[in-house]
């Protein structure tokens, strides 16, 4: 399998586990939307028309992500496996998302 398409099915995976542990804790959906609203217009971009310029700015954007899962992860106790499936599902897009970005310019 290629990079994007080990991009768009992270992305979806991360959707998916956001929206179940947003259910589960009890998040309005309209906080569920909010959050998930970059990604779907990313994953669209993604499959539509990918650039490297797409996975960099991405790459930035999950770092936000990335910081609140932390604080999630590592801030709150008892956290739940839902919560590290999504810290490592950011983690992983983040990965994914750099070297798409690299294989798009052709650096080796």
């Amino acid at each position: 399998m290629n990079l994007r398409k080990n991009f768009l099915i992270l992305i979806s995976a991360l959707l998916i586990t956001h929206l179940l542990q947003g259910l589960l804790i009890g998040t309005p959906l309209i906080g569920i939307l909010i959050w998930s609203l970059p990604l779907m217009i990313f994953g669209y971009q993604a499959y539509k028309d990918p650039s490297a310029r797409l996975y960099q700015i991405f790459g930035f954007i999950i770092l936000i992500y990335f910081m609140s899962a932390c604080l999630i992860v590592f801030g709150l106790p008892n956290t739940s496996f839902l919560s590290w499936l999504e810290l490592i599902e950011i983690v992983s897009l983040f990965l994914v998302a750099v070297y798409a970005a690299r294989e798009q310019l052709n650096v080796k």
